[in-house]
């Protein structure tokens, strides 16, 4: 069960990285290029370029025409959310591979 729940949570963390580099490259293509760095600048510092990035998502959500996307990163989102405290009632911590 812990196995189950450790890979529907890495594919929903790739479903969120692919999103947000979706958004940013969405960023770069309307002419948002100060924010679209500064987005990049923070997830790295600090880690909140992330959130900005979903938050300047939804907000121009119509005007870059990437209602798909934000759906999918929002239900990503919140299904690991959802797995992670699913693991933590069962008390999954961390997958052991045997052998390694």
């Amino acid at each position: 069960m812990g196995a189950l729940l450790t890979l529907i949570s890495a594919l929903c963390g790739i479903g969120i990285l692919v999103c947000f580099i979706l958004v940013l490259v969405k960023m770069f293509q309307n002419n948002e290029t100060t924010m679209g760095i500064v987005c990049i600048v923070t997830t790295f510092l600090c880690g909140i370029g992330v959130l900005i990035t979903f938050v300047l998502g939804w907000v121009n959500v119509g005007k870059w025409q990437i209602q798909k996307v934000m759906m999918v990163w929002t239900v990503c989102i919140v299904l690991n959310i959802v797995i992670n405290i699913i693991a933590i009632m069962l008390g999954v911590t961390t997958v052991r591979v045997e052998g390694m």
